[in-house]
Order: C-alpha cells, then structure tokens, then sequence
C-alpha cells in the first residue's frame, strides 16, 4: 500500500508538472502578446522574470512639429519599441504620452504640457511599479528633448533604491552617423520636425506627415535653422527647427525613412543588449561568482 501511495504520488506530480504552464527557455516571441498590458495580472506574474526580466516604456508628449503630427514625439518611441522588443526579449510596457512640452511651442493647438517637477515624481511612480513587477533591465526610449532631465532624476532615485537598472535613449542624440550611411546627409544632431524627425515618422505611417500643408506653405516658411545665441522668443518663429540653415528639408522618399527607422532602432537595441550583458556580468560578481 506504501509502495502505491509512493507511485501515486509522483504520478499526480508529473501530471500537476506537465499541466502547468512552462516558460522555461520561452522568449518573448513564443508567447501570444510581447505588450504588457494585453496580459491578465496572472499570466504576467509567470512570465516576468521566468522568460524575461526586461522591458521598453516608450515615452514622449504632445506639440507642434511644423507638418509632422503632433503625436511625432509619441509615434516614434512606440514604433522603435515595436521594431526592437523581439531582439531586446522585452515586453513593451504602456506608453507614456504626456511630457514636458517646449514652452516656445506650447500655445499651439494641440500641444499640451506637464510641469517637470510632476512628470519626475509620475515617471517615478511608473518606474517604481515596473520594478516591483518583476523587470530588473528597463529600457526608456525617449522622443522628447523635454524629458530627459526628469527622467534622469527618477531613475537615479529608483537605482538607488532598489538597484534596479535603468537605460535611457533620446533617439536624436545617438548614432549621428546613420543620417549620412541613408540620405547621405551630414552627420549631426537632429533637429526638430526636420528631415531626420519626419523619417522616423514616415517609417511608421507615411499619412502622419502633411505633404500638401508642407508645399503649400514653403519649405522655409514652416522650418527655421534656429537664432544667434542670445536671443530668446516666445512663440519661436517655426514649429520645426533645421539643424543648420539649407539642412533638414523633409525627404518623402518612404524605403530612405524605413531604412533610417530600422537602422536607429537597431542601434537603441544594441546598446541596451550590451548593457544588460555588463550589468548581469556586474550582478554575478557581487554574488562572487
């Protein structure tokens, strides 16, 4: 009867085994959904960390971009999210889609701004969650300039918390070089609504840019290369800014732009793999391994 009893036993084991949903050696891309909240709470607690401990918030906010939308700042964190969350194994959390608009744009129709004092303690808050979640690698790709102080400032304060590692990207700043290897354009900082903003735009949904509002009005007319230092303007004198005078103009050449997105993606997504590989090679040292 013992020996039954035993046997029993490690039947219903394996049976109760074999039942249980398994995400060992899973990646995101086996799974039904790679965005967070198309999960049940349920789910979710068994595959963070079991098949991944990483994730992407894209955030950004809502302004004038000349003719691109007003959405431009949240069109492109998402698509990149989107483009990069296979081969980062992340989930993409839910976006963020209110920032800290410029002031210089901010009376436009459309634009709308959160005070950078309380976008701090809200991407604070939004953080805090994602780590009590499960996600020990945190990948914040940025769209807007606006941000990126407060953001800094509530990641710094959660690694120091909860030692929770923390990566953000503002596309605009990073890998120069990939202007030049698609549009054969000289390599700088983006600026603001131009040729390299509107790509990453079009890579996405070719309609988000007004064609017939950017020939109508003028090329010169909807952008300007910026001011001497020392002068200051409210509202500034264009929505869109070129990154030097006789630069920047918009390109509607839609293969150039899917190219560009894709290329800066992949950048955003190699950088974050390398980080987490020196982090979790930093981890395992603390442990003394």
């Amino acid at each position: 009867m013992k020996k039954f009893s035993t046997l029993f036993i490690l039947v219903l084991a394996l049976i109760l085994v074999l039942a249980a949903p398994s995400f060992a050696q899973k990646r995101i891309k086996d799974l039904k959904f790679h965005n967070m909240q198309d999960y049940a709470w349920m789910r979710l607690a068994q595959i963070v960390p079991a098949v991944t401990d990483r994730v992407i918030l894209p955030i950004g906010t809502v302004e004038s971009h000349g003719v691109c939308a007003i959405g431009t700042d949240n069109v492109i964190p998402l698509n990149t999210a989107e483009l990069i969350w296979d081969k980062c194994n992340a989930l993409i959390a839910p976006a963020v889609n209110h920032g800290v608009t410029g002031a210089s744009i901010s009376q436009f129709p459309g634009s709308i701004t959160i005070r950078p004092e309380i976008f701090e303690d809200y991407i604070y808050d939004v953080l805090k969650d994602l780590v009590r979640t499960g996600f020990r690698n945190i990948l914040i790709v940025n769209g807007h300039g606006g941000n990126t102080d407060p953001v800094k400032k509530a990641m710094s304060r959660l690694h120091q918390e909860t030692a929770a590692h923390f990566m953000i990207v503002d596309w605009w700043t990073v890998a120069f070089n990939i202007v030049n290897e698609v549009y054969g354009a000289k390599a700088q900082q983006s600026g603001h609504g131009d040729m390299e903003e509107a790509a990453l735009v079009m890579g996405f949904n070719p309609d988000l840019i007004d064609k017939e509002m950017y020939e109508k009005l003028g090329k010169d007319n909807v952008s300007r290369a910026g001011t001497d230092a020392g002068v200051a303007m409210m509202p500034a004198w264009a929505t869109s800014r070129l990154p030097e005078t006789g630069a920047g103009y918009l390109n509607f050449d839609l293969a150039k732009a899917k190219a560009y997105a894709q290329k800066k993606a992949d950048f955003i997504a190699d950088t974050f793999l390398e980080a987490v590989k020196r982090w979790e090679m930093m981890e395992s040292w603390k442990k003394g391994k």
